[in-house]
């Protein structure tokens, strides 16, 4: 038996500051104790940096349950404390049902999709929802899935602790958000999580919306080829995606079509891909709670962010950013979003901040900029713009004239123009154009289009975005012994549901002429006022005389190089006097001769814009006039707005006009009459707009509509000039109606006239009346009728060549 050894033992217990003490300083040089109970000033032993024993002395407290901490300072301030305690993490079974329900949140939402595209689908189908699985919800959760498994690898390297994302997603689809994806959250508290250093934070941080945001442009590219260049059979407005700026240069770079055309009708893959970046580029916007906070956390360092000064900055840029998002636009995703920013910045209950490890390593120049200029890369390329996604206006609108030019120039009687035909919206388009000279009633212009078939009608088929159209119109003029003047060629687009019309005014080089060649209507009263602005062009000068005593300038008559404005006010009866009309039934306005010295004058005719003849209707009926039959078929044609036209296509619903027969015409209807067979035929339709008559696509007749008792005048029409002699005035109310005369100008007390009608016409019959001239007065006169609502007038205006 071996001698016994004698061992001393200490009978004082070391407390847990001596413990921690003697634990530290294996690994640093303590000096001063800290105001904290277990922390020191520090350096480095052997030579060895702070942070790099900070590291070793880490590694030797977990499996105490403890943690140490290096702050900002020279020297640096060491602080042991207990490691935090994590709530727990979700068990594996629990994430797994949680990533199968948003796959099938995104199954669904990519069915949506699916059945937007091609309304003959249904959501559950077999083959929408595979569809929408293999090339929607899986792209967006495998690549969420991708950016997790990153963002763990990315911490296990920089020896911190992370577990998986969990992705938020939507199961519907609406204009507003069609992406189904919101974002992809951590299950670790920022502040319970330790983090070794500032740079560990940022590449941690950065790496989710990264993988994201790489991943998302790369799907939307394969998206854009996968998705046709032809638009789908939309039976409602399709929901128009947008993108970012690098998608944009790297889709016009490797795509053959147009990259803004194919996001009206995107592909699945391509929105998955959009989702993706949409959601990686707002994981990254510095707001509490978000990745891109906790970046700026890194790059400023802590200890900056909670500086007053920095804090205020940070108030005043987030509130600056709130009011421009609230005053820019008003889609609600980026309203909710900015709310967010805003009550979070400045809730007095501050979101809680990263626990950063080691402060003392502070951020490396070049990890900083590493960092930020990532950060900043994919915030500016990733910029989705105010309104990523919306409904299209006016998808099916037909025809877009916005690329037809307005004016073109001309000369030597030779015009041309080509018409660009694309789609307004995105539906294919089909239809007709007319085309018409106005402004020129003896230009003696011819239209030469090879489009024009034999009724003068140009038809086109199917024109989309991806395959558009084009015409050539050429315009030669033979009348060459008169002087140029500008015009306008309209162009007329009859397309199904949308008929619109376009006019070019036609001006010619170095010659004095109106800029439009119709007189505007200023003031449609008793004494109207015509207005047309007139270019007079360098080196001339000009005098302008009327020999109409109706009419009178406003203003000066001798102009020089400029631009004018031409007025002309009217005398009462001015525009009943004019007794020429254009080929659209407008009143050609007083003739203006321009005289220059002893060159040859020129003489302006221009019609005057609303002055075709009005027929009145009463209670939204009129009676077709037995005065409408021409003795073969014709057309009856009416629109609410714009010019009259005749039906360009030959199908026109034909009508049993034998007997007693109604019939409604809504906006742009037509109707064909059999050649005699009128009957006794009444149309309903409102007191507005226009009616045309029309012999194939030939304008035997145009008409304003506007409301008033049922009075016609045979021949003529109410308010036009009557021919001298007798004339019908016929009453097709079911009231008898007075009439009285009205005697007008400076002239009417001649001896020449001779005006008068009965003192009545009784309901539903006609009188004749009379309104004659007797010798060569030298006067101007008009005759003419109007009809109110309880009254009717026949009205004599006679004014004396002096007067002009």
């Amino acid at each position: 038996m071996t001698e016994a050894e004698t061992h001393l033992l200490d009978t004082e217990t070391w407390s847990q500051h001596e413990l921690l003490e003697v634990i530290c300083s294996r690994y640093f040089v303590l000096g001063s104790q800290g105001l904290a109970e277990h922390s020191w000033e520090v350096n480095g032993r052997d030579g060895r940096s702070p942070s790099s024993c900070l590291r070793s002395l880490n590694r030797h407290l977990k499996d105490l349950g403890l943690i140490a901490v290096l702050d900002e300072g020279d020297p640096p301030l060491l602080s042991v404390g207990g490691l935090p305690v994590q709530m727990m993490v979700m068990p594996a079974w629990q994430q797994a049902l949680v990533w199968a329900l948003v796959t099938g949140f995104a199954t669904m939402a990519g069915a949506l999709w699916v059945t937007h595209l091609d309304p003959s689908l249904a959501v559950l189908e077999t083959a929408v929802l595979q569809t929408a699985f293999a090339f929607f919800a899986l792209p967006v959760v495998g690549s969420v899935l991708l950016a997790s498994y990153a963002r763990i690898f990315v911490s296990e390297a920089l020896e911190a602790e992370s577990s998986h994302l969990i992705p938020l997603a939507f199961p519907v689809m609406s204009a507003e958000w069609p992406f189904s994806l919101i974002s992809a959250i951590g299950q670790l508290r920022p502040d319970l999580h330790p983090v070794p250093n500032r740079r560990a934070l940022g590449l941690i941080e950065l790496t989710t919306p990264t993988v994201m945001f790489v991943c998302g442009s790369i799907l939307t590219i394969l998206g854009l080829g996968m998705t046709h260049d032809q638009p789908p059979a939309f039976e409602a407005a399709p929901i128009v995606v947008d993108t970012n700026s690098l998608v944009d240069i790297l889709g016009s770079l490797m795509q053959s079509s147009d990259v803004a055309m194919k996001l009206q009708w995107i592909h699945p893959t391509g929105l998955a891909g959009i989702a993706l970046s949409l959601a990686g580029w707002a994981l990254l916007l510095p707001i509490p709670g978000f990745p891109g906070d906790r970046i700026l956390h890194a790059l400023i360092g802590p200890e900056d962010m909670e500086e007053g000064g920095n804090q205020t900055s940070i108030f005043i840029i987030t509130l600056g950013f709130t009011l421009f998002v609230f005053m820019s636009t008003d889609y609600w995703p980026w309203l909710l979003l900015v709310a967010i920013a805003a009550w979070r910045r400045f809730s007095p209950e501050q979101m809680p901040s990263p626990y950063v490890v080691d402060e003392y390593a502070g951020l490396d120049e070049i990890p900083m900029r590493q960092i930020a200029s990532l950060t900043l890369a994919i915030l500016l390329l990733g910029y989705p713009g105010l309104e990523p996604s919306y409904e299209m206006e006016g998808w099916d609108a037909g025809l877009s004239t916005e690329s037809w030019p307005g004016f073109v120039a001309f000369e030597d009687g030779q015009a041309s123009v080509e018409l660009v035909l694309e789609p307004a919206g995105v539906m294919p388009v089909s239809g007709w154009l007319q085309m018409r000279v106005e402004g020129a009633p003896y230009g003696g212009w011819q239209i030469d289009s090879e489009c024009l078939d034999e009724r003068g009608t140009c038809r086109f088929e199917d024109i989309t975005q991806a395959s558009p159209g084009s015409v050539s119109i050429s315009l030669s003029r033979e009348q060459m012994e008169a002087t140029e003047q500008a015009f306008r060629l309209v162009v007329l687009v009859d397309v199904a549901n949308h008929v619109t019309e376009h006019a070019i005014v036609f001006q010619p080089i170095g010659t004095t002429t109106p800029i439009d060649p119709l007189w505007v209507m200023v003031e449609d009263t008793s004494t109207p006022r015509i207005c047309v602005e007139l270019l007079v062009v360098e080196d001339d000068h000009v005098n302008l005389s009327n020999y109409n005593p109706f009419w009178s300038f406003e203003n000066e008559t001798s102009l020089g190089p400029d631009l004018h404005t031409l007025c002309m006010r009217g005398h009462e009866g001015a525009i009943n006097s004019l007794s020429l009309q254009d080929e659209q039934f407008r009143r050609i306005g007083p003739s203006i001769v321009v005289s220059r010295g002893d060159l040859n004058n020129d003489i302006l005719f221009m019609p005057i814009e609303g002055t075709q003849p009005k027929i009145q209707v009463s209670e939204s009926e009129w009676l077709i006039p037995e005065s409408f039959e021409t003795g073969s078929e014709y057309t009856i044609a009416r629109g609410d707005s714009g010019s009259a036209f005749c039906p360009s296509s030959e199908v026109i619903a034909e009508v049993n006009a034998t007997g007693d027969w109604q019939r409604d015409l809504s906006d742009h209807s037509a109707i064909l009459v059999p050649a005699g067979q009128t009957g006794n035929a009444t149309l309903r339709f409102p007191p507005s707009g226009w009616l045309a008559l029309c012999n194939g696509t030939n304008m035997l007749a145009s008409y304003k509509v506007v409301e008033g008792p049922d009075v016609m005048v045979d021949p003529g029409t109410l308010g036009s000039r009557m021919p001298s002699g007798e004339f019908s005035i016929v009453n097709r109310e079911n009231t008898s109606m007075p009439i009285s005369l009205d005697w007008t100008g400076d002239a009417v007390a001649w001896d020449n006239w001779e005006s008068w009608a009965p003192a009545e016409v009784a309901a539903m019959s006609s009188v004749t009346a009379n309104a004659s001239v007797h010798g060569s007065p030298p006067a101007w006169w008009a005759a003419w009728v109007t009809a109110e609502e309880d009254s009717i007038t026949l009205h004599f205006a006679a004014r004396s060549w002096e007067g002009a």
